[in-house]
């Protein structure tokens, strides 16, 4: 008999020691938690990142920090968040290029796997890419650009080697077999300036990257690259209406966790990133910053696009035949 009271007495003291651990996880969050933006404070998706991580601090009462971690085309941030706790903790405010693109590339060097490692939350917004030239150009047409092209060698400029703009303009260079000259910048900012002073004829580019100088005139949109226009420039045609309609590179931005998040808090997010997404306010951020409005889907939902995303984009890096050093 009293062996076995000592048997129930250890038996509750387990239990109890379980209850408060598993109140804690039911809790979720009950500290700060760390969004990454693998790329410089001002970017696109660090934009996003703090817009959202405000609304959902509000909603989770808990304060989401973001945390800029740079470097190595967003490779750096990524593999970090790639090896946190998946405890809901740490999260990574993702893009098509170090998600999808990166691992194409750099398949020897890379230092994570982006369906191994990660679990998707939600989307948070998507973007064509564009293509643009210079007013001192003489381009006003994609018919022109091509007539141009076979006449003469030509630039184009991009945001570095290996980024969704430069896949774009070596997809196109080889769908319409003509020679373009890659001339590789430090981000989009660089690229778009050498198009504005008229030294680079052309560039590709996200919308809204170059939104604003697409509406003041220094640059001029002559294509979307996908299968419909941007809500944004009504009147400029996409490659599909020029006669190619396979071509399209739409960009991604997502927020995403460490795989075995635990489902709870993963399904809590994308709950509650899904009521933001419908709020008046955050349709209007959407419109200023050129965003096209993510598309509302689960978090199983979402890691299955993703998925496809990382297939799709190996397979762009493999008909575009790029070729990067590997550091």
């Amino acid at each position: 008999m009293k062996k076995r009271k000592l048997l129930l007495a250890a038996a509750g003291l387990f239990l109890g020691a379980a209850v408060p651990a598993a109140n804690a996880a039911g809790a979720w969050p009950t500290a700060p938690i760390t969004i990454v933006v693998p790329f410089a404070a001002g970017q696109t998706g660090d934009i996003i990142a703090r817009l959202l991580g405000k609304e959902l601090a509000e909603r989770l009462k808990q304060p989401f920090v973001v945390d800029n971690k740079g470097g190595g085309g967003g490779r750096i941030g990524t593999a970090f968040v790639a090896k946190a706790k998946p405890d809901g903790y740490t999260l990574l405010m993702t893009s098509t290029g170090p998600y999808a693109i990166a691992p194409a590339l750099y398949p020897r060097t890379m230092q994570y796997d982006p369906v191994r490692d990660f679990t998707g939350i939600a989307e948070t917004a998507t973007t064509p890419q564009i293509i643009a030239v210079s007013p001192k150009s003489g381009i006003n047409t994609f018919a022109d650009l091509v007539k141009q092209a076979k006449k003469s060698d030509m630039s184009y400029g991009s945001a570095g080697n290996g980024s969704t703009q430069h896949l774009t303009m070596e997809l196109l260079k080889k769908e319409l077999n003509f020679p373009l000259v890659h001339v590789p910048f430090k981000g989009s900012s660089e690229s778009k300036t050498q198009v504005i002073s008229g030294m680079i004829p052309v560039t590709s580019d996200s919308l809204p990257a170059i939104y604003t100088n697409i509406k003041s005139g220094q640059m001029k949109a002559i294509a979307v690259v996908d299968k419909q226009r941007s809500a944004y420039l009504p009147d400029v045609p996409t490659l599909a209406e020029s006669g190619f309609p396979s071509l399209s590179t739409v960009a991604f931005f997502g927020l995403v966790a460490p795989k075995n998040t635990p489902k709870e808090v993963v399904n809590l997010l994308n709950k509650n990133l899904t009521e933001i997404y419908r709020t008046p306010d955050f349709q209007q951020k959407m419109k200023e910053l050129a965003m096209t409005p993510p598309a509302e889907k689960t978090a199983e939902q979402f890691t299955a696009y993703l998925t496809e995303e990382v297939a799709r984009w190996k397979k762009i890096v493999q008909d575009s035949n790029v070729k990067v050093e590997e550091y």
